[in-house]
């Protein structure tokens, strides 16, 4: 028996978590729930309409249905036989009435293209969601939540460049230690460009890596002019390997050279270059993370991002990236980084941190952390 929350499933986990599984779940992506959980808990409406299209052993979609207090009903799909059947079983074992879930088994960009005023939809497949972007944000209602899981990180943080370019229509950035970062940035200006061809405004609200996925929640919108709004906030990143030097452009704003080392730069994007959390979003999560069953690893990592969100910059700084930039044989510790540059830790890496400095101001500080190292 495998718990998760309030929910107990009689799977047996293989070694390796493959799409072959008969009925598909994945005990790494608890975390992931975890988070739908909390962010259903945080939105407004008391009566709400989610969709789960790929809803596998039926996890999320219980828990959704057991843990959060609020009258939801669950449209659950997966075009699985036996995961469709597994899940009925889930239902009558814990007593769910009928009337709260519909169950599908087609597939899922077919039966989202036929939906409509929903409140939330969770795309989260086992690879790219590129091929589920498109019908997934046209069922939602104005101000709906939209939850996107990408597996696919080693394309979109630089491994197979060619890859992201024909998936995302843009350029990653490997050669920089918040790649990942990039990765997430790839991310949400493909759904922000997706989204605009409708005229709708996907708005992300909260971001996070972790494992081997990105997750990033939208909220909609409506309207061409909100639309741009978002557009006017994508754009490129210009970055040099010799002195950290990184800066967020338009695209008549790309150069070739640092102007503080004349080092060849190094460019990604188009990529989203505006905020990855909605602060008081994540202050409301953070308050009510009590009220629903979530894991420590779930707890420690909003916390962290608690912290992150408060600095809102592109890109980070690393202890190892800044000891071999600037030559440090014995990098002090990472709390005398977030001293000298007023820096905050991010979720990314445990060495990681970011800073509201300029990198004039950052070349200036790094000689004083230096002497002192």
């Amino acid at each position: 028996m495998v718990k998760e929350g309030k929910v107990l499933l009689d799977l047996e986990i293989p070694q390796v978590v493959s799409s072959k599984m008969q009925v598909f779940y994945n005990p790494h992506m608890r975390e992931n729930r975890d988070f739908t959980l909390l962010m259903l808990l945080c939105m407004p409406e008391e009566e709400l309409l989610v969709c789960d299209p790929m809803g596998a052993s039926g996890v999320r979609a219980l828990r959704l249905l057991l843990e959060v207090p609020k009258n939801i009903r669950l449209i659950y799909n997966d075009i699985s036989p036996k995961a469709v059947a597994y899940f009925e079983e889930l239902l009558k074992r814990y007593k769910v009435p009928q009337e709260r879930v519909q169950i599908y088994s087609e597939d899922a960009s077919l039966l989202l293209r036929r939906l409509r005023n929903l409140d939330y939809v969770d795309i989260d497949p086992f690879g790219s969601p590129t091929p589920f972007l498109e019908s997934a944000l046209l069922p939602l209602k104005r101000h709906g939540l939209l939850a996107i899981t990408a597996t696919d990180t080693s394309v979109l943080s630089g491994t197979y460049p060619k890859t992201c370019l024909r998936r995302y229509g843009a350029l990653p950035l490997l050669s920089c230690e918040f790649y990942h970062e990039v990765g997430i940035r790839i991310l949400i200006k493909k759904v922000i460009e997706e989204g605009a061809k409708f005229d709708y405004a996907f708005r992300p609200v909260f971001s996070y890596s972790y494992k081997h996925y990105f997750r990033v929640f939208f909220r909609k919108d409506i309207g061409p002019r909100r639309a741009d709004n978002l557009l006017e906030k994508v754009g490129y990143l210009l970055y040099c390997e010799k002195c950290l030097y990184r800066k967020s452009v338009a695209l008549e704003e790309l150069q070739s050279r640092c102007p503080y080392c004349d080092n060849r730069l190094l460019m990604a994007g188009p990529l989203w270059l505006g905020e990855l959390w909605d602060r008081e979003l994540v202050e409301s999560m953070w308050e009510k993370r009590g009220r629903v069953d979530i894991s420590e690893t779930t707890s420690r990592l909003l916390k962290r991002i608690r912290q992150e969100a408060k600095v809102n910059s592109v890109g980070f700084y690393t202890v190892s990236g800044f000891s071999k930039a600037f030559r440090i044989g014995q990098p002090p510790p990472i709390e005398r980084f977030l001293e000298v540059f007023e820096g905050v830790r991010t979720h990314f890496t445990g060495e990681g941190f970011r800073t509201s400095l300029d990198h004039e101001e950052v070349l200036r500080r790094s000689h004083e952390l230096l002497q002192r190292a």
